[in-house]
């Protein structure tokens, strides 16, 4: 009886895939923490300061701003391209814009901006593979991140004046540096004919496991895809695309404080956007807001910048970054569509 009513159920088709477990609440209110934090703070403002310091900036300076983070926007989509010609992936250029964009437009509705990842649906569906596909957004991911952090370092060092935590922030890159050339080297398979090591040896074993297996392999193809894109030639040719997206990044901040009239030097403001940069990829906020603020409020204050003038650059930046990020991602989005089809 079981037998036949199990034969039934195919004939009528596939049996319907269970629905994916919803995440635990408390990790759906994670990103209530930051908004917890952003309306303490705007609590605590002067709303008349804040509307007046609104009141200086200009449409033009809006529009400078935004056309500059565009700038951002449209280089980074052509580094991502360049990655994946390092890997010998054949993607056509408007596919890859289109699938970039896409990804910006996700990454501004979840956590972490894990959304931009997204963009590995174009590459997969050609056939290249998970790990191979994922390598050239990680990597992508890594080279803004080491790019903060470098700027971090600038922060400790000409702004707090304080070498110490210069030092520390230096040897948190190079540590990172090293863990992963280290991956690269002992992980990842050994090539044909070559005597594997015996981390090679013992990765391949697990390899065979049920559960395990599926993640040590994933690392290991992640990592392999990752080798091409460290060659000189294209690690350098990546870092200068990076600093050239990263000067419209911050060229868009630049004009927004000018507008304010907020008479800093620009190592400070480049210094605390790029902590309020990491400050997105924390898990209790959205697209870092609330973290961003109180980074802003805190550099600023001690160079004689209202905490009112410092809340409202720090909106107005994420504003327009949201603003050309979203319209952009979301034209992308209807193109990828478009491709599709």
């Amino acid at each position: 009886m079981e037998f036949d009513s199990g034969v039934a159920r195919s004939q009528d088709g596939p049996a319907p895939r269970a629905a994916r477990p919803k995440a635990p609440l408390w990790r759906r209110a994670l990103p209530l923490i930051g908004l917890a934090i952003l309306v303490y703070i705007l609590s605590r403002m002067d709303g008349a300061g804040m509307k007046n310091a609104l009141s200086r900036v200009s449409v033009s300076t809006l529009a400078l701003a935004a056309a500059a983070f565009s700038g951002n926007l449209f280089l980074k989509a052509f580094r991502w391209q360049r990655l994946l010609q390092a890997q010998q992936i054949e993607l056509p250029g408007r596919v890859s814009m289109a699938a970039f964009l896409s990804g910006q437009f996700y990454a501004q509705v979840t956590l972490g901006r894990v959304g931009e990842f997204f963009r590995v649906e174009a590459l997969i569906e050609r056939g290249v593979s998970a790990g191979t596909a994922l390598a050239s957004c990680v990597f992508d991911r890594l080279l803004d991140v080491f790019i903060v952090f470098g700027l971090g370092a600038v922060f400790a060092t000409r702004v707090l004046a304080d070498r110490q935590l210069a030092w520390i922030a230096l040897a948190a890159l190079l540590a990172a540096a090293i863990c992963l050339a280290m991956l690269l080297r002992y992980a990842v398979p050994a090539p044909l004919g070559a005597e594997p090591t015996r981390l090679q040896s013992a990765l391949t074993a697990l390899e065979g496991r049920r559960f395990i297996g599926k993640l040590v392999y994933s690392v290991r193809e992640l990592l392999q895809g990752m080798l091409p894109m460290l060659k000189p030639r294209v690690l350098a040719e990546a870092l200068l695309w990076s600093a050239i997206s990263w000067f419209g990044y911050f060229e868009a901040l630049f004009q927004l404080a000018d507008g304010l009239s907020i008479a800093v030097s620009r190592v400070l403001l480049t210094a605390t956007a790029a902590f309020a940069a990491l400050s997105a990829l924390l898990p209790v906020t959205v697209s870092g807001l609330g973290a961003r603020e109180l980074i802003y409020i805190q550099v600023l204050e001690n160079h004689g910048v209202a905490n009112e003038t410092a809340v409202v650059l720090s909106l107005l930046h994420l504003f327009i970054m949201s603003i050309c990020a979203t319209g952009f991602g979301f034209l992308g989005v209807i193109w990828r569509q478009r491709q599709r089809s």
